[in-house]
């Protein structure tokens, strides 16, 4: 849609911005006028109304309404105004209308536009506080609109002329400026003669950028001709015999490399038939056509025999007619001898493929997957590697995660002993970071885990557990020890050693977490320990007790007492025995042999309370049943025994004396009801120590040996509250009393059979 010429694109864009600029002037100022008009003639009749008002009212109050009439006439006359009316409080309505506009009639847009932004004019007419009616002025919107349409239409006849005007003033110096640049079919003729300056182009009216810029073009035509020529001098220069000949296949351009290859001088060669210089590159009974990579061999004039590859490339003219031809020729004698040289060692190198080739046909034997059968040796050998390294890289893989998921911590060392491979598990056991092991000597390894260890524990060297350790009657079995670590947690491992025969691996660290198995070693020795110590106590006594029962000259009071002795040391082996099957039997069955129901805890409470003998000289348990019922679901027996035992703790542990307090108490946790059985004694109380360690078998907190008892209570009672779901808790201060807490979850009747939240 551009004009093709400099000068109508100038003279276009000179009109769009005319144009442009003009309309949107007047556009501007219409709408400004528009505003301006309307909101002057809307404060006109505002001010009309107020000012005719007066007289409306003068002339109702009286009921003269011909000069109502009159007063409303006199207000449509000659003004913008469509109408005047009066309209009284019963719908009366004198009213005077306007003369009909002598205004040009406008467009439809134009009085919708100014009928939209006008508004009547309404004045109540009010006196003395009473109301007569209503003066209502109309705008016409018409007479206003033609006003403004004849403004409009003016002014876009004065701005079409000034465009006009101001264009046929711009055409002229245009043509006159740049007419002159048409002149630049002359630059052709100049450009094949290589003698092109500025000034054969534009005339001096043109303007100095086109002048300059043409300059720049005949500075750029001369250099292309002093690159033209030396083009001409690289093509001599260039190693590639080059000819160029005409149609009928004549030589008529040689470069030095071309009369080189043919051994003759430049004037022998200009002018000869190629077919004749070349009759085995070009044979003097085909006729001409390019090719490309033919390679030839050739012997000169000189007796030379050469190998030359040679690419014949068509001349055309720009009609597309064949009017010449280059052939270009390179020597590829030496490149020839290195492909014979390089065929006589493929061939050499095809009986080694079929030799390697029998080799992996053997390895691969025993891999399930089929290898690809395959004719071609290089093609067979290739699916044989690549099925070797898919099954090298699922073995790696399955090592890997092996390594990965085994809870076994792994170091390997290569050849010279650093570490060359760290399992995730090492890191986690030992909370050495990968980097800072890989790489490392065995020494350094060594160090790295000795600072992990408890100092006080005895350390045996990577060396020593090599030397000294017994080899299990295997020589590459692997040496083990038992190492205690501090960092980053206290952990017990057993360290592994084992020696490598292969070349890459030199040996294998292992490290396995054995804490579990030596603290539940530990535990049963102290059990067994404590066990046979409870037992041998009362066992020595009844043993003691019988042999003096043997002397025969014994009073028989001494006699009665040393037998209430003996029956008392029986009851208290019996008592711990009997706890010891008790404690066994729950962990073993966990709970299988629990008669689970659903028991209200205040009644069961009552029901236990009413049954218990406290000591001598000591009052009940005092009890707080709390607001109501408490349903839980556990077993009656086992219940009855947890609190038999707090109980009896609770008394025995308050020698002082001092009430005991029991109460049903209720809390929420996690969203769920709880009910608690508490127990508050006011005796010795435990130390935060003896706190932490009261749930303990053999436990004892008293450790003065005038308080009776096992050590198994509380063990019984925290046992039988998880097997039913609940919790044991505990609060003590020492030389101020204890406070033990059975806490079970609190079922409803409608979740008596949905089964019990477990507190633990």
């Amino acid at each position: 849609m551009l004009p093709g010429s400099l000068v109508g694109r100038v003279f276009a864009l000179y009109t769009v911005t005319l144009l442009g600029f003009v309309l949107g002037g007047l556009g501007l100022f219409y709408y400004y006028q528009l505003n301006v008009v309307l909101e002057d003639e809307q404060l006109r009749g505002d001010a009309l109304g107020s000012i005719i008002a007066p007289i409306i009212s003068d002339s109702v109050v009286i009921g003269d309404y011909d000069t109502v009439r009159q007063a409303l006439s006199r207000t449509v006359d000659h003004s913008v105004l469509k109408a005047a009316s009066f309209i009284d409080r019963n719908g009366g309505v004198v009213k005077a209308l306007s003369p009909p506009p002598s205004s040009t009639e406008p467009p439809e847009w134009l009085m919708n536009a100014v009928d939209s932004k006008l508004y009547d004019v309404n004045v109540p007419i009010n006196v003395g506080g009473q109301d007569y009616g209503v003066l209502r002025l109309n705008f016409d919107a018409r007479d206003i609109a033609g006003r403004l349409w004849s403004q409009i239409r003016l002014a876009l006849l004065l701005g079409g002329l000034g465009i006009g005007g101001g264009l046929m003033l711009i055409l002229f110096p245009l043509v006159r400026w740049l007419g002159g640049l048409n002149r630049v079919q002359a630059f052709e003729k100049a450009m094949t003669s290589g003698e092109v300056s500025a000034e054969i182009l534009v005339a001096d009216q043109a303007p100095t950028e086109f002048r300059q810029t043409f300059e720049v073009l005949g500075r750029a035509a001369a250099h292309l001709q002093s690159q033209r020529h030396q083009a001409a001098v690289t093509l001599g220069a260039i190693a590639d015999a080059v000819l160029t000949l005409d149609a009928q296949g004549v030589v008529i351009l040689a470069n030095p490399a071309a009369c080189e290859l043919l051994g003759l001088e430049p004037e022998q060669v200009q002018g000869q038939l190629a077919s004749r210089l070349m009759p085995q590159v070009i044979p003097a009974t085909i006729t001409l056509q390019a090719w490309r990579g033919r390679r030839r061999t050739v012997r000169n004039s000189a007796g030379h025999e050469l190998v030359i590859d040679t690419t014949l490339s068509a001349i055309l003219s720009p009609e597309g007619d064949t009017v010449g031809y280059v052939l270009a020729c390179r020597d590829m004698s030496e490149q020839h001898e290195l492909d014979m040289r390089l065929r006589a060692e493929l061939k050499s190198r095809a009986s080694a493929l079929i030799s390697m080739r029998k080799v992996l046909e053997e390895f691969t034997q025993d891999i399930a997957t089929p290898v690809p059968h395959a004719s071609d040796d290089l093609e067979a050998i290739s699916g044989m590697i690549s099925t070797l390294v898919q099954k090298l890289q699922a073995r790696g893989e399955q090592l890997t995660a092996i390594f990965e998921l085994s809870p076994d911590g792994f170091v390997s060392f290569d050849a010279e002993r650093r570490a060359n491979y760290v399992s995730p598990a090492f890191t986690q056991l030992t909370g050495l970071s990968v980097e800072q092991l890989i790489g490392q000597p065995e020494a350094q390894v060594e160090r790295l885990l000795h600072q992990q260890a408890n100092s006080a524990t005895r350390w045996r060297s990577f060396e020593s557990i090599l030397r000294d350790l017994p080899t299990d009657g295997a020589a590459d079995a692997p040496r083990r020890t038992i190492i205690e670590l501090a960092r980053p947690a206290r952990r017990i491992l057993q360290l592994g050693l084992r020696e490598s025969q292969s070349s890459v691996i030199s040996q294998v660290l292992s490290l396995r977490d054995v804490t579990h198995e030596t603290e539940v070693d530990q535990m049963k020795s102290e059990f067994l320990s404590t066990a046979a110590h409870e037992l041998r106590t009362p066992m020595t006594s009844i043993y003691g007790f019988s042999e003096l029962l043997q002397f025969p000259k014994l009073k028989p009071e001494q006699r009665e007492d040393l037998v209430k002795t003996i029956h008392r040391q029986s009851e208290l082996m019996i008592s711990i025995i009997n706890e010891l099957l008790d404690l066994a039997r729950i962990e073993a069955r966990r709970g299988k042999d629990f008669e689970i129901e659903t028991l209200d805890l205040v009644h069961l409470a009552e029901s236990l309370l009413h049954d218990f003998n406290p000591p001598k000289q000591r009052p009940p348990p005092e009890f707080d049943r709390g607001p109501g019922m408490a349903l839980v679901q556990v077993d009656r027996k086992k219940m009855a025994q947890a609190i038999g035992n707090v109980l009896s703790n609770a008394y025995k542990y308050s020698p002082q004396g001092g009430a005991v307090q029991v109460r049903i108490v209720s809390d929420q946790r996690d969203g769920h009801a709880i009910v608690g059985f508490e127990i508050r004694d006011q005796g010795i109380g435990m130390t935060p120590e003896q706190l932490s360690r009261v749930s303990e078998r053999f436990y004892r907190a008293d450790t003065s040996g005038t308080i009776p008892g096992t050590g198994l209570g509380m063990s019984i009672v925290k046992e039988i509250m998880e097997l039913q779901g609940g919790q044991l808790h505990i609060d003590s201060e020492h030389g101020v009393g204890s406070v033990v807490t059975l806490w079970l979850p609190e079922v409803t009747p409608s979740s008596e059979h949905s089964g019990w939240q477990n507190l633990t």
